[in-house]
């Protein structure tokens, strides 16, 4: 199985936030994020804006294995009726 990312930047932060995670390849998703270094991507579109602010701070911090190689930025934005979460590879440590 393929990872799937949608290459966009995230939108600017609204106010408010939550979300809620869904099983996910992230090992599929670092190793596309790696590929193409600084661009960010739409990996992740989560039940609820608290689940999707708790996978882009697992990205950020290492939690999900895959992203402990090299330093890794995640956001999390809720566009429309969507909670996004939105990352890149940004290099080594």
């Amino acid at each position: 199985m393929s990872a799937v990312i949608r290459w966009e930047d995230p939108p600017r932060p609204a106010v408010g936030g939550g979300v809620h995670l869904v099983s996910h390849d992230w090992a599929g998703v670092a190793k596309a994020l790696r590929r193409r270094p600084g661009r960010w991507g739409l990996v992740a579109v989560c039940a609820n804006v608290s689940l999707a602010g708790q996978a882009a701070n697992y990205i950020r911090v290492g939690h999900y294995v895959p992203f402990r190689d090299g330093i890794h930025e995640a956001v999390s934005r809720k566009v429309a009726d969507e909670c996004r979460v939105y990352a890149r590879y940004v290099g080594e440590v």
